[in-house]
Parts: C-alpha cells; sequence; structure tokens
C-alpha cells in the first residue's frame, strides 16, 4: 500500500523544482508527491540487461533508452520514473522530463506491483504515443505486454521462459530468458 503524500498541492513545475535539490526521488500524481520505493539487486540486474539489450536497437531507430532517472510526464501532469522506457524526442521535452515515450516497462516488486498494474497503467494509457507497456518480473523469464491496437484498445499478452517478444516499432526481438541469465540468488 502506497504511503500518504509527503506533500500536496503542487503543480508539475514546482514538483519539478523541487525534485532537483530533493535528495529523494517522487513520483508526481494529482499534485501529491510520493517517495518512490527502492529497489533490489534483482531489478537492477533485468533493468540493466534490457537497456543492454535494447540499446542498439533503439540507436538503429533514432530514437532514445531511459532508466530510472528520467521523467515521463503525461497529458494530465502526472510524473513517473519508469524503469526503462523508449522514447522520441520532441518539442516540449527537456534533459529532465519526456513526453513521447513509446514503449515503458517496469520491473515489478511486492512494494509496486499494485501501482504498476494500476494507477501507472490507467495514467500510462493516456499517453498518444504509448504503442507498448511491458510489466516483468524481478525473479524469472515472466512479460505481461499490452499492445496499442489501431482502433486504440489495448491487446495483452503473457510471455515465460524463453518466449520471444517482438517490438515492431524497433524491428527488435528480445528472448525473454536472457534478460533473467545470471541473476542474483539474494532472497526477496
Amino acid at each position: 500500500m502506497r504511503s500518504a503524500p509527503i506533500r500536496t498541492a503542487f503543480s508539475f513545475d514546482e514538483f519539478l523544482e523541487f525534485e532537483i535539490v530533493s535528495l529523494e526521488r517522487h513520483e508526481f500524481v494529482d499534485g501529491n508527491l510520493f517517495v518512490m520505493a527502492g529497489g533490489s539487486d534483482k531489478q537492477n540486474h533485468v533493468i540493466l540487461e534490457l537497456s543492454f539489450a535494447l540499446r542498439m536497437a533503439v540507436r538503429a531507430v533514432g530514437l532514445r533508452i531511459y532508466a530510472s532517472d528520467v521523467l515521463i510526464r503525461t497529458p494530465d501532469d502526472v510524473g513517473y520514473y519508469p524503469d526503462v522506457y523508449v522514447a522520441r524526442e520532441e518539442a516540449g521535452d527537456s534533459a529532465r522530463v519526456k513526453r513521447h515515450p513509446i514503449i515503458i516497462f517496469e520491473v515489478l516488486s511486492a512494494s509496486t506491483e499494485i501501482f504498476d498494474r494500476g494507477e501507472k497503467w490507467q495514467n500510462y494509457q493516456t499517453i498518444p504515443s504509448l504503442e507498448q507497456y511491458v510489466l516483468l518480473s524481478q525473479s524469472e523469464p515472466l512479460a505481461e505486454v499490452y499492445s496499442r491496437q489501431l482502433d486504440g484498445s489495448w491487446r495483452y499478452q503473457s510471455f515465460s521462459g524463453s518466449a520471444v517478444i517482438r517490438f515492431s516499432s524497433l524491428a527488435f526481438d528480445l528472448q525473454l530468458s536472457d534478460l533473467y541469465a545470471d541473476l542474483p540468488n539474494a532472497i526477496d
């Protein structure tokens, strides 16, 4: 369960000013600041492997990859730090905030799963450029992929083991098991 907001009644610009001097990162929802949960070695492993796997595919199509430290701003002025995302640079973007993600990846944990599946997913769907939303397990090769259809609806697919996930906007196939090779053995 998410704790109470640490501060309320912010504008997005006030949030950005606060975030510059803060020692912690925050999510920004409906004018409220929420401290972000910490990660784990397994989550970090999956994020790094994913970023490395996507690197050349993203570069080949003129997009950029971001991991954890660059905000996404939704059309409704909600701000999140996704674990990994692929975006195009467009007007209105800055070094710290992007508005045009193509694919967003969240690595699930006990403390974030309910938000990744609920609030974040609802807010991410408002982003016109978003083509795919991917939820990844941090402990086993398991992915849930939501893909926007031509009519605006979302198609759900689940992948596990050594399944291959196709990212058409990148002309890239990802073998899911590659992300989990040499996964740390620490207990959650």
